[in-house]
């Protein structure tokens, strides 16, 4: 299989837009972390510091997040960076690692949302139990 160059102008600009939004993933990470570390003194001082929630735990769960936020972001920055040097330098097997790159990006998305279903799903049926036997 060879590209033609409309396909190579369409990969390119593909690989322009993913590296773009792939630093804009690491921008919001960076700041998940600024708040993960700041979200103490911040609920120390909130009128809603008495809800129960430890802000060593918000802490905790801003940093699984941006952790978890990470991996789908470098995926997406690796397949950027790579493909639009493989375009450059004409080169299948840079263009092959970023496609994989692309395909691990995808499935990683792909199994959170399936988690992130499952989970709402068990969260629904525990509700309703809840709500049926009080």
């Amino acid at each position: 299989m060879e590209l033609n160059d409309q396909s190579k102008n369409y990969l390119l600009e593909t690989a322009r837009w993913a590296t773009i939004l792939s630093i804009i993933g690491f921008i919001v990470i960076g700041l998940l972390i600024i708040v993960s570390f700041s979200v103490g003194s911040l609920l120390a001082n909130s009128p809603y510091s008495e809800l129960g929630i430890s802000p060593q735990v918000l802490s905790i769960t801003y940093l699984i997040i941006a952790g978890v936020y990470f991996i789908p972001i470098f995926f997406l920055y690796q397949f950027g960076i790579k493909t639009k040097n493989a375009i450059d330098n004409d080169d299948s097997d840079l263009l092959t690692f970023g496609l994989k790159k692309l395909k691990s990006h995808y499935k990683f998305i792909g199994i959170v949302m399936i988690i992130a279903f499952g989970l709402n799903i068990l969260l629904l049926l525990i509700g309703m139990l809840t709500a049926a036997f009080v």
